[in-house]
């Protein structure tokens, strides 16, 4: 009986514990000043897409050959990249897996898209996937668009989740 009325205790507890947490109010935005206008923040160039990295979760070269090419082109115009991953003997590409490429452009560079996924593959099957990644430069030079690249690599008995950073080379003349 003891226990009883000490479980419905703490049970309470927990309960006025997570209502309060919940109720707290978050500070207000700072009101922007007068005759300025309020913009969307935008990422940061350093920002890492990929944050808590960890090698051992990358494709190793026993299962798959990630490629990945530069965007080279004139300023202004439109270059693509590609990326493609071909698996090695006895593996396979996982068609079932949730593939996700995210990136994050430098200043000066912008993309067709920020996130690609499966619908957005130009070949996707177990034997190959190929990704195309649009990039324009607005000036010349040298840029590097960071990446999280997500694929699954299985081979007969099990499927393998990879997660890496990528780095694209953009050269823009």
């Amino acid at each position: 009986m003891v226990r009883v009325a000490l479980l419905s205790l703490m049970t309470i507890t927990l309960a006025v514990c997570s209502k309060s947490a919940g109720n707290q109010e978050k500070p207000a935005a700072p009101e922007p000043a007068v005759g300025t206008k309020e913009s969307a923040p935008t990422p940061a160039a350093s920002a890492d897409p990929c944050a808590n990295d960890d090698p051992r979760f990358h494709v190793k070269p026993e299962e798959a050959t990630l490629t990945i090419g530069s965007a080279d082109g004139a300023a202004g115009s439109e270059a693509t990249a590609a990326i493609k991953v071909v698996p090695a003997e006895g593996y396979h590409v996982s068609t079932e897996f949730p593939m996700k490429l995210t990136l994050t452009p430098p200043a000066g560079v912008k993309l067709a898209k920020t996130e690609l996924a499966k619908a957005d593959a130009d070949e996707f099957t177990e034997k190959s996937l190929a990704l195309s990644v649009k990039a324009t430069a607005e000036k010349p030079g040298s840029y590097e668009i960071k990446g999280c690249f997500k694929v699954g690599v299985c081979d007969k008995d099990s499927c393998h989740p990879k997660k890496q950073p990528i780095t694209i080379t953009v050269a823009a003349k």
